[in-house]
């Protein structure tokens, strides 16, 4: 990045700061659910999100909380202080609150599902319609004859503010509720039935109902924790395929992701709303994209995982490992339980007591693409399951077969280098490449791509996938 383009993002984030939003430092909002989630962000693209994206998607954005660490940011419809949020104090956040609707902080239109709180100073488009809010009460103007009951005009130099609202008569609102048409509730309740559907993925407290397992099994972990001691050690994970964490224990739930921003809200222990939590290990389930994060209390002994057999569900767990050859964080290393090689042996070796200590032996090793690991005993193999999976066989209730997810991801990014060609020039205006479908919107899947030109008005692009 250029020293230019640092410039302009500082200009940006300033510019919107000082103009639209009031900065809280060290402050979040908990106990409310955001309206969307972006991951690996800038403040200042979180920011113009809430003034220029949020209301085309159809929410309001009232407030934005930004975790300067981990480059995530949860926009919210409120201030803060509707029904049961609070205001916390939490460190290395920023708790950015809307503070203008005019001129470059206006929204490009009217949100369609409104504002979760309605904005004092909240100033429309100019002549567009806005859906009342139900805590709101526009009587109907019998002079207009074009005047819809659903809907008022708010021009563009008044702001809207409830004190300019006559007194509500309960009495008449009744009244018009008993004599309401019945295709007028009709609409209202299809619309209302269109709204729970299209939210249903962001619900975060209804748990789905899980069948009796047939089948159970355990997973030992000897270097179990939710941080890595040591620097010199890689945070990874261990993936059960079909299978998932059997406990009565209430997880830290996540609707609407996928198993990659799971293992992220995981490796940087945070829950949806951004607060902080131990997590030791995680269930995913692909069909309904929901993300399950467990603590420690969850564990036996704190090293052994009880796990039921479902095909459903993906069950990962994290560890440390320290290893000569350099390999990605999160690197994730596939086991398949009761399961051994027994060709393709390239070394054995005996007297390790650790599934970790023997699988760093094969990472460091070039030739090595999997282990089988049984009762103290380490086999190398140069050949690996994913690359054939017919050399698993039977084993017993102590051997297991570890994939070297290392070697897959350094050979993918080989494989990626040597194809890749050295693009022309590009110009100043030019967009980047779409980036992997990894934001989330109200459960929705989100790619965007960048360009740096300074005389450009928009920088940033959205789309959904």
């Amino acid at each position: 990045m250029n020293r230019r383009f640092l410039l302009l993002c500082f200009f940006t984030i300033s510019e919107a700061s000082l103009q639209c939003f009031n900065v809280i430092p060290s402050n979040a909002i908990s106990n409310s659910d955001p309206i969307a989630e972006l991951f690996h962000v800038t403040a200042g693209e979180c920011l113009n999100y809430c003034i220029q994206q949020s209301a085309q998607k159809g929410d309001g954005c009232v407030s934005v909380v930004f975790h300067r660490n981990f480059n995530t940011c949860q926009l919210y419809g409120h201030d803060g202080t509707l029904d049961d949020a609070q205001l916390v104090y939490l460190e290395e956040h920023e708790l950015y609150i809307r503070s203008s609707w005019e001129g470059p902080c206006q929204d490009k239109e009217v949100p369609k599902r409104g504002y979760q709180q309605q904005p004092a100073r909240y100033v429309a488009p100019s002549q567009q319609r806005i859906t009342v809010s139900p805590h709101d009460y526009v009587p109907p103007n019998n002079n207009n004859q074009n005047t819809n009951n659903n809907f008022f005009v708010v021009p563009k130099s008044q702001p809207l503010s409830n004190v300019d609202l006559p007194k509500i008569d309960v009495n008449s609102i009744r009244e018009g509720v008993r004599k309401s048409p019945q295709n007028f509730e009709s609409a209202i309740i299809k619309e209302m039935d269109e709204l729970e559907s299209e939210d249903y993925f962001v619900q975060t407290t209804t748990a789905k109902t899980l069948r009796k397992p047939n089948s159970m099994t355990t997973f030992k972990n000897p270097t179990r924790g939710y941080k890595c001691p040591n620097k010199q050690d890689v945070l990874s994970y261990f993936i059960v395929y079909g299978a998932r964490m059997f406990t009565k224990s209430v997880p830290q739930r996540l609707n609407g992701v996928d198993q990659s921003s799971c293992a992220m809200y995981c490796s940087q222990n945070i829950n949806a709303i951004g607060n902080n939590i131990p997590c030791y290990s995680f269930n995913y389930e692909g069909a309904n994209e929901i993300c399950e994060m467990y603590n420690k209390q969850d564990e036996l002994h704190w090293s052994w995982a009880s796990l039921a057999i479902d095909q459903d569900y993906v069950f990962a767990d994290k560890f440390c490992i320290n290893t000569k050859k350099d390999c990605p964080a999160e690197t994730n290393y596939p086991v398949h339980l009761y399961r051994q090689i027994n060709r393709n042996i390239i070394r054995k070796i005996a007297g390790l007591n650790s599934k970790v200590a023997c699988l760093a032996e094969c990472i460091d090793n070039e030739d090595c693409k999997a282990v089988t690991y049984k009762s103290a005993l380490c086999v190398l193999h140069n050949s690996s399951p994913s690359d054939d999976p017919r050399i698993l066989s039977e084993g017993t209730e102590k051997t297991m077969v570890i994939e070297n997810g290392c070697y897959v991801q350094l050979k993918t990014d080989e494989d990626l280098t040597t194809k890749v060609k050295v693009p022309e020039e590009q110009s100043s205006d030019s967009w980047q490449e779409w980036s992997l479908c990894q934001f989330g919107v109200k459960g929705r899947k989100m790619r965007v791509r960048t360009r740096e030109c300074d005389e450009c008005e928009d920088n940033l692009q959205m789309e959904e996938c």
